[in-house]
């Protein structure tokens, strides 16, 4: 019998499109997967809250840098003081000081929107795989 594992996903982006996109592309490589979704960083603050309760928090959370009002460090840097381990940011304004700051609140790292949405869920599958290993392996798709 198989053991059921639902990887928890926390997409924070400010457009809809990019959750719709990523979702698409996860259920290529993920069998059982749960997306959560904000269009804030007060909402992914409090997704986290609610799901840090329940002692279910997110396995991985993808986490846009340019957003209203909270952006992703600060965002970040917040999720990361609750207990948030697995944050990596994803954004299209990359540079060298990006990452330092990335890594300064708490992010594990910074993935690029220019590397494509098929590439991005590629390796949120394999670090998901990892982090919750033995998973079954299925030829369903």
């Amino acid at each position: 019998m198989a053991i059921n594992m639902t990887f928890r996903i926390l997409i924070v982006d400010d457009e809809p499109k990019i959750h719709e996109v990523m979702n698409i592309y996860l259920k290529r490589f993920l069998d059982d997967f749960e997306l959560l979704l904000a269009t804030t960083g007060q909402e992914a603050l409090e997704k986290a809250s609610t799901l840090l309760h329940a002692g279910q928090p997110p396995d991985i959370v993808l986490m846009d840098m340019r957003m209203p009002a909270m952006d992703g460090l600060e965002c970040t840097r917040k999720l990361s003081e609750m207990g948030i381990k697995n944050i990596h940011l994803l954004t299209a304004y990359f540079d060298s000081d990006t990452a330092k700051e990335a890594a300064e609140v708490g992010a594990k790292g910074v993935m690029k929107k220019s590397e494509g949405f098929r590439t991005v869920a590629r390796k949120v599958a394999d670090m998901i795989r990892g982090t919750k290993e033995p998973t079954p392996s299925t030829g369903a798709y």
